[in-house]
């Protein structure tokens, strides 16, 4: 076992080799001092503060027995009908009913759950091309089946579909039980149709780019949005880029409008007035926050410490928790950004991580190495976990400037050691 740092805030645990039950086992026991996300055999945990080592090993190390881990019994039935599925013997169809698949750990966007069980003569290596997959498409890779819980691109190799709703709805360690079902699996829980536009309740709001979250990318300015209304700091709030909102109000209220240099415009509206915010400047991301409630004692118009322009093109990061002696690396910002992460392309030649390397997990601000040279910097809605290498992790307080990040932007990596 080994344990490495990953960035200010947290720790990998690099297991060696582990079955799926041994895996869960440790990460029972890393979940009682941190926030831990299995890897394939890997544990990522996250602190609220500075990383406590030494508490981590001895929940790993413990004799006693480790919490019981939360194992679901999940029976879904599948419609074998994929494309791929002429590539298995002929006799698969009348054995794979009643399959047990145990969920290792968790992979892209929407839960995306791999899954130990497959039997080897079952296996299929990974298609050289990816291809649009639908949601509910069972598949498999190698010795590893899955579901696609959501619309995606994928190169694993599809052999049916299911019509139950599976966004984020296995977690590690959760059993699944494959129902051979034959025919057309029509849709449950809802699943297969479009989710409603995020809006505030009671308010029309036109923003197309925005989104309402409670994991902002930029959490400074929107701790500053929402403190500014008597909003908890990590309420739900309006990100926006490039351009802001226009906005009817259905009642009265009090709302700020923060800015990426921390300009706060703040106001108390009344039902029927309407604001509109054009185009954003001195970074990409703007916040709205809105109060249910009007309040007194307010200036219209304020401002926090001021955040200078140039500060936010030099980001701080740790080196690893895959060190490989990146000092200091300036990149270009490329259009593909989004609250997922920000392709950058490096202006100094790196060498091309494998791509072949076990899935570990990350968080916002993970600094990966891609086989062609680039790297991507995580955000908020970043994947649990990834198989490339990280060679560098944003610190905590530093986070905010991806947020703000536009294309074509130069920005400079630079080292940091906590004990500097």
């Amino acid at each position: 076992m080994q344990l490495v740092p990953a960035g200010d805030n947290a720790i990998l645990v690099d297991l060696g080799d582990v079955t799926a039950a041994e895996l869960h086992a440790a990460n029972a026991r890393a979940s009682t001092v941190g926030k831990s996300i299995p890897g394939h055999s890997s544990l990522y945990v996250i602190f609220d503060g500075p990383p406590d080592r030494q508490a981590l090993e001895a929940a790993l190390t413990a004799n006693r027995q480790p919490p019981t881990a939360n194992r679901n019994l999940l029976h879904i039935p599948v419609t074998f009908d994929g494309e791929d599925l002429h590539k298995l013997p002929a006799d698969f169809l009348s054995r794979v009913d009643g399959l047990r698949l145990t969920a290792r750990y968790l992979g892209f966007r929407g839960g995306f759950a791999y899954l130990d069980g497959w039997p080897e003569e079952w296996a299929l290596p990974r298609r050289a091309t990816s291809r649009p997959v639908r949601a509910g498409a069972f598949a498999v890779a190698g010795n590893v089946a899955a579901f696609y819980p959501i619309d995606s691109p994928g190169g694993w190799n599809v052999l049916g579909h299911t019509g139950m709703d599976l966004e984020n709805a296995i977690a590690p360690g959760d059993v699944i039980v494959v129902q051979r079902r034959a025919g057309f699996s029509p849709p449950l829980h809802g699943g297969g149709g479009l989710k409603p536009a995020l809006r505030f309740p009671m308010h029309e709001i036109k923003a197309p780019l925005a989104v309402w979250t409670d994991k902002p990318f930029d959490d400074v300015a929107a701790s500053l949005a929402n403190r500014a209304v008597g909003n908890e700091p990590s309420a739900e709030i309006l990100e926006c880029p490039l351009v802001g909102p226009k906005v009817r109000f259905t009642k009265d209220a009090v709302i700020a409008w923060v800015t990426p240099d921390l300009k706060i415009e703040q106001a108390q509206v009344k039902a029927g007035d309407e604001r509109t915010w054009g185009r954003i400047e001195h970074g990409l991301r703007a916040y709205l926050a809105i109060g249910a409630e009007r309040r007194s004692g307010f200036s219209p118009t304020s401002r926090a410490e001021a955040r200078p322009a140039s500060d936010r093109h030099v980001i701080k990061a740790m080196r690893g928790p895959h060190d490989i002696g990146i000092e200091r690396i300036e990149c270009e910002v490329t259009p593909q950004l989004d609250r997922i992460g920000i392709r950058l392309r490096p202006l100094q030649a790196l060498q091309g991580a494998p791509a072949d390397l076990r899935s570990i997990g990350m968080q916002t601000g993970t600094v990966q190495l891609h086989p062609d040279g680039s790297l991507v910097a995580m955000g908020p809605e970043h994947p649990l976990t990834g198989g490339y290498l990280q060679p560098m992790t944003v610190l905590t307080a530093e986070r905010w400037k991806l947020a703000q990040l536009s294309p074509g932007e130069r920005v400079t990596f630079v080292a940091y050691e906590p004990n500097s």
